[in-house]
């Protein structure tokens, strides 16, 4: 059985799905390096945009796979550390949007593969949060430094300090999920349909300028920012969109 499943939702969508459904889609070593490939395998540019979701219709990611920690393993439990956060890293940086479906649990390393993510679709149902306090340890995959990014220090703090679990309502609030909605299905195509009328180039120099720029001094992200405009102008993408728009047609976007 494979702990990744790959599926084709649409033209140019893929959809990875964790597949562990028994164990609440616990990340595991092999479960790791089958994400890993697949992410290799993702960035073909036929696809446009990724989708990733669980398996068995109540969890996302319910966190690492606790069994592979107990006892004194101290140097595989490092080599798996580092090696999730590699991956989550390869997945932050992948230049195509990344849309990821929350229903459920989305807990330590799930949270923080979301956290990776571009666009959060949850569930009223789904629950989020980085409980590794409660184990007496804390994340290693960037959560405590996502998270605050994306919804500040204080709601950050709340989170991890007081070990909560933000629902799928609260994340939306805090700007964190994009919709709350009971028709994941639809809402990933409705999301996924949209990113693909986005030139290819542009969506990846934008991914990148948002991702740079945070930790970048406002004036030189700003001129960064102008250096990639006048860089996506020169492009045949670029042309094909301003003819496209004039001439009220459809535009046709090769990512050139």
């Amino acid at each position: 059985m494979a702990l990744i499943e790959t599926s084709e939702l649409h033209p140019g969508v893929r959809q990875l799905t964790f597949n562990r459904p028994d164990k609440l889609n616990a990340l595991s070593t092999p479960l790791m390096a089958e994400f890993d490939a697949a992410l290799d395998a993702a960035a073909d540019p036929a696809v446009r945009v990724l989708v990733l979701r669980g398996a068995g219709g109540r969890t996302f990611v319910a966190g690492a796979d606790i069994a592979e920690y107990r006892g004194d393993r101290r140097a595989a439990f490092i080599a798996y550390q580092q090696n999730s956060r590699r991956v989550f890293d390869k997945l932050e940086r992948l230049p195509k949007p990344v849309i990821c479906a929350i229903d459920g649990f989305a807990l330590g390393g799930g949270f923080e593969i979301a956290l990776c993510c571009d666009i959060l679709l949850v569930t009223e149902a789904a629950q989020l949060g980085l409980p590794e306090g409660r184990l007496g340890l804390s994340p290693g995959g960037g959560g405590t430094q996502r998270l605050v990014r994306a919804v500040g220090k204080h709601a950050a703090s709340d989170l991890m300090l007081a070990g909560w679990r933000m629902s799928g309502r609260r994340a939306y609030e805090l700007g964190l999920a994009a919709e709350v909605t009971q028709d994941l299905d639809a809402a990933i195509l409705q999301r996924a349909r949209a990113c693909l009328k986005i030139a290819p180039l542009a969506a990846a120099e934008m991914k990148r300028l948002m991702r740079e720029g945070a930790d970048a001094p406002l004036e030189s992200a700003k001129s960064h920012e102008q250096e990639v405009l006048f860089r996506l102008y020169s492009t045949a993408d670029g042309q094909e969109g301003i003819d496209a728009f004039l001439e009220k047609r459809d535009p046709d976007f090769r990512g050139e």
